[in-house]
């Protein structure tokens, strides 16, 4: 069990949105469709040139040239790790479209609303995702974003929503919280590969006991019931992708769908989980309540994260690196998010927080160490295991 040696001191940030929005030339506000569209096309193409390639493994792990200098064993080998690295690809590339998908909802692909829902939906439905339901939810996190009871997509445990020892007796949070790690190794994989299909469906792998119940795919239910027919056409895009899995199927059987489109879904499920969960949840990003909150505080309670270096930048659209610039001005293009970060890091100073930690590193960490927040005050940090902060807070 970890124990933090030292807390940090921690002041809101004093400043107002528009001076943060001065430091960040006007270029980089600038939105054009026909960028957007090479860049999206760009990645069709080599997601279709993977699938292509993927098409012709199983013909050169049987062609004449391969069997003659290998054995059976090392052929399969061969087919298996080629097929390994095609599931592992594109799942990253289909992590790109949902992420050009995520950028239509904040309108950043062009300056027409309607044509960026049109490719949105187009996107979203590819890869499973209900495009005006998750675009309204979406909507509410940001607009919420670190508010200790408002926030719909990341909401942390309490101390009573979990039953955490009052006292500070060592030993009560050791037996509080210590589980077998292969327990908590198994809980962080299944949230991993369906958390965000779960959180779709409104069923919550954070706080079970928050009162934000939000099926996706229910009009009438929930934040939902004012918004019936983009919850039903964004439903009517899944039923098409689904007839037209199931068509598939039924022409070039199962295994087909599974290998080509099963197995990198469900690692984009990962990879969405994984890049989101970052971006949100750290020993030392804060939660506010009551006057404490603003749009601006709250959107600057996310991290900046290097997941994958440079690759990373190109599969996930500069998500992982530039979140903090996109929390603060979401309808930026991903293309110009660099250069608006740069500006703000400048003038951000201490308040810009970036980690260059190794991301499954990282995730192990803050899943075993970001437990709950207290259930009093206007600023509150995780606690870990042992139930220590690793910020204290000086208010203004």
């Amino acid at each position: 069990m970890a124990s933090r040696k030292s807390t940090s001191a921690f002041t809101p940030l004093p400043w107002s949105l528009s001076e943060l929005k001065a430091v960040v030339p006007e270029r980089c506000f600038e939105r054009d469709l026909s960028v957007s569209l090479l860049f999206i096309g760009r990645h069709v193409l080599i997601s279709g040139a993977a699938g292509y390639m993927a098409a012709h493994i199983n013909d050169f792990a049987n062609s004449y040239f391969v069997p003659q200098h290998l054995p059976n064993l090392y052929i399969n080998i061969t087919r298996w790790g080629l097929w390994s690295f095609y599931f592992f690809f594109q799942s990253l590339m289909f992590t790109g479209l949902w992420f050009f998908g995520h950028e239509c909802i904040h309108n950043a692909i062009s300056r027409y609303r309607q044509v960026d829902d049109v490719i949105g939906f187009l996107l979203l439905s590819f890869v499973g995702t209900p495009y005006y339901s998750w675009q309204f939810s979406h909507g509410l996190h940001h607009a919420h974003r670190a508010h200790a009871e408002k926030e719909p997509a990341y909401v942390p445990e309490t101390r009573s929503s979990i039953a955490v020892p009052g006292g500070h007796d060592h030993a009560e949070y050791i037996e509080h919280f210590e589980d077998a790690p292969l327990y908590t190794l198994g809980t962080l994989i299944i949230r991993q590969f369906i958390g965000f299909p779960l959180f779709l469906l409104g069923v919550r792998t954070d706080n079970r006991k928050a009162d934000t119940f939000i099926c996706h795919f229910l009009p009438p239910r929930g934040v939902f019931k004012h918004r019936y027919n983009g919850v039903i056409i964004s439903d009517i895009g899944l039923i098409i992708m689904g007839y037209l899995l199931l068509r598939t199927s039924q022409v070039y059987g199962l295994s087909v769908i599974v290998k080509y489109y099963g197995i990198p879904w469900v690692l984009l499920n990962n990879w969405i989980v994984l890049i989101t969960y970052l971006h949100h949840t750290a020993p030392k990003i804060p939660y506010y309540r009551g006057k404490a909150w603003s749009f601006l505080r709250g959107a600057l309670s996310t991290v900046d994260r290097n997941l994958l270096g440079e690759w990373g930048r190109f599969f996930f659209l500069n998500a992982a690196h530039c979140h903090v610039a996109h929390h603060l001005f979401p309808q930026i293009p991903w293309h110009h998010l660099p250069e608006a970060t740069k500006h703000l890091k400048a003038f951000l100073g201490d308040h810009y927080v970036y980690s260059d930690e190794p991301a499954f590193k990282a995730l192990w960490r803050s899943y075993t160490q970001c437990q709950y927040i207290d259930d009093e005050g206007d600023v509150v940090f995780y606690r870990n295991t042992a139930g220590e902060s690793a910020m204290k807070v000086a208010m203004e």
